[in-house]
């Protein structure tokens, strides 16, 4: 008996590398306007090129007709004022993107194999306005279709699967009734409803179908020149290609895929952008988010044309806070002991250390201040930080502290060295940071050599960022010192920190080893970032990024992501399903410097009680708890984040 396995072809087993598949044609517009075969740009002729192809098949009649690319060519005619031998380059041009664009699916590939393996006969068919020929060239250039096998396109048969009215033709070439025949395509009206509406099988697969976050970066597609399109693309062509062993995976891998990779790849075109303009040629990416932005940054320099060199950096604010001191002012003093405090809960324990010293070693001083050793593990009252910031000023305790940073400083500067930093090159390092204090101490410690501050590029800019007389950080999101930038996007560093981490742990400082300065870590291995998936995450970034630094088609590398990659964070960190708030909520995130962090839970179940309460802390994910939470205390949560939103904007306008 004979068995037949038919295989729609777009998004089932062959895709596309931009999104949605009319983003095709502002690629299409760019690649022609560069070639001087049209007169208008890029985004009018992909607009026209959609409003000819819904114009002829209107004209002739709606989905069951013979409209080809030829026949949508013609209104393109009418609508360019161009002759027929310039309609046939314009064709011809087509033809070669979509060549260009078409990448196998995996999963169709093996639904192919596994027919194949029974069998089975292989048929493809397809509604489509592109010749058979072509498609078949197509098929054969992925090795997905054998001699034998039949094709049929909807435009040469003037009906469509759509309607229903393609499958009666496809039955009667076959010989064979409609129960030998099993569909398969990612179009449920198409490629389920209708082929079973006439007696067949059919199996219906979505994994090629844009998710809702590639759909909202393609939304911005004309915004972005079509980079956002290759995203949605690379997005979904990962989440097709990378197997997640379970749910947990499955769902860091889509977030980083649609949500955090488009974001970092925005930030690395920046950085690589201006490091090009100020003729940088080497560029440090500071450890530990700096290990991510590395992997990205050395796949897209080549595309987009930077050729300095790219280095990874192992340091931390504790390793380079104390050999930065060469003095202590009130600055340097606020820098470590800030006003508002970078951590909930700011200890003297904690301040003790950022100085490279334990309490014990300053205990007399300490207790002549009032500060006792029951004091020394509890959070800072504003009256005790102000003892304390008085304490360190003190030339007996600025002494003890400066020794330290002596010696840390000469180890410090051996490691700047060997890794190159130490140059008459112009350099830049890279941090994800807001406050500049990584920038302020690399800067001091370079300036006890007589080598000028390097150029910094940083996630922002908050508004109390110490300036210590080496200039500031270049921002990215926003500079809340000048006002400029995207200044209100909660959630956004806390996630950009979740996704920056690194597979080892935090630097504390360095060490001679054999003659040789090592870094100090708090551990070899991150290990409860790397057991809560973080090899899901890298790996998903660097195949994502690598989609677009093996693409035949040129990045816009010029454009500003930032409002389109902020669009699609918005939709996941407000509104995430409960899978993925369990799987992104249960991140081990850290909170601190180095070996004083605390670890934190992003977003928990929340009962009606804890609702009632303030957030947890500042980096607490209130969308992800309100998707774990049932209704009565999620109405809560919700009713709580807009009224804090609120108060904000009151204090703001007050202020």
């Amino acid at each position: 008996m004979r068995r037949i396995e038919s295989f729609d072809i777009f998004d089932t087993v062959l895709t596309r590398r931009v999104g949605d598949p009319r983003a095709a044609f502002l690629q299409l517009g760019q690649r022609l306007a560069s070639k001087q075969l049209i007169a208008c740009s890029g985004e009018s002729f992909a607009r026209q090129r959609t409003a000819a192809e819904i114009r002829a098949f209107k004209n002739a009649g709606g989905l069951d007709s013979s409209v080809n690319i030829g026949t949508i060519y013609d209104e393109m005619r009418v609508s360019l004022g161009i002759d027929r031998s310039t309609q046939g380059k314009l064709i011809a041009e087509e033809l070669d993107l979509e060549s260009d664009l078409l990448v196998p699916m995996s999963d169709g590939v093996q639904r192919i194999a596994a027919a194949r393996m029974r069998g089975h006969e292989v048929v493809f068919v397809s509604d489509m306005y592109l010749p058979s020929w072509f498609i078949r060239e197509q098929l054969v250039l992925h090795k997905l279709i054998e001699d034998e096998d039949r094709l049929f396109v909807s435009n040469e048969y003037s009906a469509s699967k759509a309607t229903g009215a393609l499958w009666p033709h496809v039955l009667r070439e076959l010989g064979v009734s409609a129960k030998h025949v099993h569909h398969t395509g990612n179009d449920k009206r198409s490629d389920f409803l209708t082929p079973q509406r006439a007696g067949m099988r059919a199996t219906h697969v979505d994994a090629g179908n844009l998710n809702r976050f590639e759909k909202q970066l393609e939304m911005w597609a004309y915004e972005t020149d079509g980079m956002t399109s290759l995203l949605a693309g690379a997005s979904r062509r990962v989440r097709t290609e990378l197997h997640g062993q379970t749910e947990h995976e499955r769902h860091i891998r889509d977030v980083t895929a649609g949500v955090v990779t488009p974001f970092l790849i925005g930030n690395v075109l920046w950085i690589l952008r201006q490091a090009m303009e100020s003729h940088i040629e080497k560029v440090f990416f500071i450890a530990r988010d700096g290990q991510i932005m590395l992997d990205i940054a050395e796949e897209l320099a080549p595309k987009v044309g930077y050729t300095g060199e790219l280095s990874y950096l192992l340091g931390s604010r504790t390793a380079w806070l104390l050999p930065s001191l060469t003095s202590i002012d009130d600055d340097k003093i606020s820098a470590v002991v800030p006003p508002t405090g970078d951590v909930d809960g700011v200890t003297l324990e904690l301040v003790a250390h950022r100085f490279g010293v334990e309490p014990e070693q300053l205990e007399p001083h300490l207790s002549k201040a009032g500060l006792v050793p029951s004091m020394w593990r509890e959070p800072l009252s504003d009256e005790h930080r102000l003892r304390l910031c008085q304490l360190l000023g003190h030339d007996d305790v600025s002494a003890t502290i400066l020794d330290l940073a002596s010696e840390q400083r000469s180890l410090m500067l051996r490691y700047l060295e060997r890794e190159g930093v130490i140059t008459n090159a112009p350099i830049a390092v890279v941090d994800q940071g807001t406050g500049s204090t990584l920038f302020n101490a690399l800067s001091s410690v370079l300036e006890t050599v007589g080598q000028r501050p390097p150029l910094a590029f940083y996630f922002g800019q908050r508004p109390d960022a110490a300036d210590l007389g080496f200039g500031s950080p270049e921002a990215y999101i926003r500079n809340e010192r000048s006002g400029t930038g995207f200044l209100k996007t909660p959630g956004l560093l806390t996630l950009v920190e979740m996704a920056c981490n690194a597979d080892h742990g935090s630097v504390t400082g360095y060490s001679e080893v054999n003659g040789e300065v090592v870094a100090d870590l708090v551990e070899p291995k991150n290990v409860a970032v790397i057991n809560w998936g973080f090899e899901m995450l890298r790996s998903t970034i660097r195949a994502t990024v690598l989609q677009l630094a093996t693409s035949p088609l040129q990045l816009p590398s010029d454009i500003d992501l930032r409002p389109s990659t902020i669009d699609v964070f918005e939709l996941f960190w407000t509104r995430p399903t409960r899978a993925e708030a369990t799987a992104w909520g249960s991140y081990p995130f850290e909170d601190g410097w180095s070996g004083d962090t605390v670890s934190l839970p992003i977003a928990q179940r929340q009962g009606i009680r804890a609702a009632m309460q303030s957030q947890p802390h500042r980096h607490w994910w209130n969308g992800g708890a309100e998707a774990l939470s049932a209704p009565i205390p999620r109405t809560m949560l919700r009713v709580r984040a807009e009224l804090v939103s609120f108060v904000r904007k009151v204090n703001r306008r007050l202020r």
